[in-house]
């Protein structure tokens, strides 16, 4: 497969201001700081598609951006790439903390265009208690 374009769609706070789901849809989760936006980057070839920072946290809405590819067969395919926040989250309150919390839950639960979940793991390290608890999460959700 080969990605031929991808753009940044939208910012968004709830499921509910998501795009509309038209086409299949990857997200990206994992600790704050784990590498999601870079990994959106390095698979997209384009340095600065989805934002990075040092600072852990930066990442606090469902970021979606429109992929369009081409396989072997020269069939073109278009779908979403979404960069979800990150758990285990930085410095915020636990009223925001919450917020978010719902916020992902809802999306991976209800997104009926989501296609799949890659949990990124910091290699290393063990896994961490957010990771196994994130993990477990999305076991008992059925996803």
């Amino acid at each position: 497969m080969e990605i031929r374009s991808a753009s940044y769609v939208i910012s968004s706070p709830d499921i509910k201001s998501c795009p509309p789901p038209d086409r299949p849809e990857y997200a990206f989760i994992g600790r704050s700081n784990v590498g999601k936006s870079s990994l959106i980057n390095m698979i997209t070839n384009i340095d600065k598609l989805a934002k990075t920072s040092a600072t852990p946290g930066k990442t606090r809405l469902i970021n979606h951006f429109a992929i369009e590819s081409i396989n072997p067969e020269r069939e073109v395919s278009k779908w979403y790439l979404v960069d979800l926040p990150g758990y285990g989250f930085a410095k915020v309150s636990q009223a925001e903390r919450k917020k978010w919390e719902k916020m992902i839950e809802d999306y991976l639960r209800k997104r009926s265009t989501l296609m799949h979940v890659f949990q990124l793991v910091d290699g290393r390290h063990s896994p961490q208690r957010p990771d196994l608890d994130f993990v477990n999460n999305l076991g008992r959700w059925r996803i």
